[in-house]
């Protein structure tokens, strides 16, 4: 956010990156909603519904744009179901 401060000074966009996952790429865009001089967040997945069966309500992508829901927190949660059937036992 401080950085986005900065740049908004000398009207520089700013495009952050997300470390990959459905988590991060909502977490992001719920923080980027707050800068003014954002232009785009980028992602390391150009087809964002892989995320889908690792969240309980599919992201809303359209034309490129990510739509965010209006439930409390980030809006999704992570598919606990999912997450315990695929889990890896480590020894």
């Amino acid at each position: 956010k401080k950085i986005s401060a900065l740049c908004e000074a000398y009207y520089i966009p700013v495009s952050p990156h997300d470390a990959a996952g459905p988590i991060n790429v909502v977490a992001g865009a719920q923080v980027m909603m707050t800068v003014p001089n954002f232009y785009k967040l980028e992602t390391s997945e150009w087809d964002l519904s892989k995320y889908d069966h690792l969240i309980d309500t599919p992201l809303d992508v359209s034309n490129g744009s990510l739509k965010l829901t209006s439930r409390p927190g980030l809006g999704v949660e992570m598919n606990r179901d999912y997450l315990q059937a695929h889990e890896i036992e480590l020894s």
